[in-house]
C-alpha cells in the first residue's frame, strides 16, 4: 500500500489523494461517509480529495438510491494525465530557457562541469548563442572525447553559419579536425602543448581540461571573456599558419 501511494503521489497526486483513490479502487464505488470511516481522514479532507480527483478525471460520480457514490476511474488514466503534464511542459520549457538565459547575462556566473555532458553544455550554448568563437587548445582530443556529438555539433555550427578561428598544436597541421567548416586555424610548437582548451565566445570563457572525464569550467562574465580575447589575439599574432 505505501509502496503504491509513493507512485500516485510522484505522479501528481497528494497523500491524501492517493489514499482515496486506492480505497476506491479496491471498493469499486463507495460514498464519502463510508470512505471517511475506511480512511481514518476528516469528513472535509475526504469531501476535497473527491474533488479534486474528479476534477482531474481519476473519479467518476454516480447516483445511487438517492445519494452520491464514488468510483475510481481505470488506473490507465494516469498516463494519460503524465503526457497531458508533459505537453504542457514541453510548451513552456523555451520560455523558462529564455528566462534561465537572460540570468545568465545579466550577472556573473561561474559553472563547474564534470564529465562528456559537461563538455556537451559547453558547445550546445555556442550553438544556443549563434554567435562566433575562437580559442585554443587540442580540438582533436575534444572530438575523441565526445565522438558522435562532435561531428552533429559540427553540422549545427555549420547551418548556422557560426565561424570560428582556432589555435591548435603542429602535431595536428594537416589532420581532418583542422578543416571542419568555417575554421580559420594557426598553430602553436608542440612544444607548449597542454590538455587545457579555452573558448571565448560572446561574453563567455570556457575552460576545459580534456581528461577522459572533462572537468569544464564555464564563466559568465563580459570584462573576462575581453580579456580573454585580448590574449587570444596575441597568440594568434605570434603563432603559424
Amino acid at each position: 500500500m505505501d509502496e503504491y501511494l509513493s507512485i500516485l503521489e510522484e505522479s501528481g497526486l497528494t497523500r491524501n489523494e492517493a489514499n482515496v483513490y486506492l480505497h476506491l479502487l479496491k471498493l469499486g464505488n463507495s460514498s464519502a461517509k463510508n470512505i471517511t470511516r475506511l480512511t481514518n481522514m476528516h469528513r472535509t479532507s475526504v469531501y476535497g480529495c473527491l474533488q479534486r480527483l474528479h476534477k482531474k478525471g481519476l473519479v467518476s460520480m454516480i447516483t445511487k438510491e438517492d445519494k452520491i457514490h464514488f468510483e475510481a476511474a481505470d488506473p490507465v488514466k494516469f498516463l494519460s494525465l503524465i503526457k497531458e503534464r508533459e505537453s504542457k511542459l514541453r510548451l513552456i520549457l523555451p520560455k523558462l530557457s529564455a528566462i534561465r538565459q537572460q540570468r545568465f547575462y545579466t550577472q556573473h556566473e561561474i559553472q563547474y562541469f564534470k564529465g562528456k555532458q559537461g563538455l556537451k553544455t559547453v558547445f550546445e550554448d555556442i550553438l544556443n548563442t549563434g554567435e562566433d568563437y575562437l580559442g585554443w587548445g587540442p580540438d582533436e582530443r575534444i572530438e575523441e572525447i565526445l565522438k558522435v556529438y562532435f561531428l552533429h555539433y559540427i553540422k549545427k555550427r555549420k547551418q548556422k553559419n557560426i565561424h570560428a578561428k582556432l589555435i591548435y598544436y603542429e602535431k595536428s597541421r594537416g589532420k581532418k579536425h583542422t578543416k571542419n567548416p568555417l575554421l580559420n586555424v594557426r598553430y602553436f610548437p608542440d612544444a607548449s602543448y597542454s590538455e587545457t582548451a579555452h573558448r571565448v565566445y560572446g561574453d563567455n570563457v570556457a575552460i576545459v581540461l580534456l581528461e577522459d572525464d572533462p572537468l569544464t569550467v564555464l564563466i559568465r562574465n563580459s570584462s573576462i571573456a575581453e580579456s580573454y580575447r585580448k590574449t587570444f589575439d596575441l597568440l594568434w599574432s605570434i603563432s603559424k599558419r
